[in-house]
């Protein structure tokens, strides 16, 4: 009797092992079709005939190179908030703020000292006699990192591939393009203004238009990191670079779809980041995956 059942309980085991070989077939199935269907930027810039030379750079990011998951994770997740990303490009543009005694407050004091502490468990800062500076001396501006934390927006709250910092071999401008991604099947350029409108020239947005025109994306946007209105400068430099005369019979009004963001000829948008740049930059993507930028419809703010 003994025997009989301990042939039966091998032969039972048996059997479930072969049903677990193939359910696990069937799960690397699924997550073989499931990566599959996630197209990177790459494949997407291949098929359209661009090689680019440089992308993802990493001497201008603040994060150091070897941070763990861990805080590049909270990193990101501190990036959220106006007020650090204020911070750290203020600390950037002038060094001498970390010197304990030239600090300015950008926010309370309560918050700032939560923000110095936090940059150091992160070694994005280091001590020194009089204050701080920052560990990596190869960073210059706050562009850099604004641009990664964009790319990781698209791929971590959308869903999105995306490259950042992306210089091309072969195409006919200068510069690069901040953000590439790959929406709902829709390249999109992202293009990140970390100053404020008073400090951006009718030039970088003549080089944001020529970029989307040597590139094709099906869309494009302008993102000023600022809770300042767009109305004031910004829709004026665009209208400026247009030509666009609202009294004219060739008028290509910028028209305003919610809040401070504007729909510019062309499908592109201009927005900021008041309430916040995540919404924003969803609101921007419903509306032009509802309307294809083919109709005007202004949103009631509610």
């Amino acid at each position: 009797m003994a025997k009989g059942r301990t042939e039966t309980v091998e032969k039972e085991l048996a059997e479930i092992k072969a049903q677990l070989g193939h359910l696990q077939g069937e799960v690397q199935e699924i997550k073989a079709r499931l990566e599959g269907s996630v197209v990177p930027v790459e494949e997407v810039l291949h098929r359209r005939g661009l090689a680019f030379r440089k992308a993802n750079p990493t001497e201008n990011l603040l994060l150091p190179d070897d941070i763990s998951p861990t805080k590049e994770r909270q990193f990101y997740e501190q990036m959220k908030r106006y007020s650090f990303r204020i911070f750290l490009r203020e600390i950037i543009t002038r060094r001498d703020l970390l010197e304990s005694s030239r600090r300015r407050h950008f926010c309370s004091p309560e918050t700032e000292e939560e923000y110095v502490e936090f940059l150091l468990r992160c070694g994005v800062l280091r001590r020194r006699r009089q204050g701080y500076e920052l560990a990596k001396e190869t960073v210059r501006s706050f562009g850099g990192t604004l641009e990664w934390f964009v790319a990781q927006v698209m791929e971590r709250e959308f869903s999105c591939p995306a490259l950042w910092g992306v210089k091309f071999d072969h195409l006919p401008v200068g510069g690069d393009y901040d953000v590439l991604s790959w929406l709902e099947g829709n390249l999109l350029y992202l293009e990140l203004k970390s100053s404020p409108p008073k400090h951006i020239e009718s030039s970088e947005v003549r080089s944001f238009l020529d970029r989307i025109e040597a590139l094709g994306p099906n869309f494009a946007v302008m993102l000023v990191d600022t809770e300042l209105r767009m109305r004031d400068k910004m829709v004026v430099l665009f209208e400026e670079q247009l030509g666009s005369d609202t009294q004219g019979p060739k008028a290509q009004p910028v028209r305003r779809i919610f809040g401070e963001t504007f729909l510019i000829p062309h499908q592109i948008y201009l927005t900021n980041s008041k309430p916040s740049l995540i919404s924003n930059l969803a609101r921007v993507f419903r509306w032009h995956l509802g309307h294809k930028g083919d109709r005007f419809t202004e949103v009631d703010d509610d």
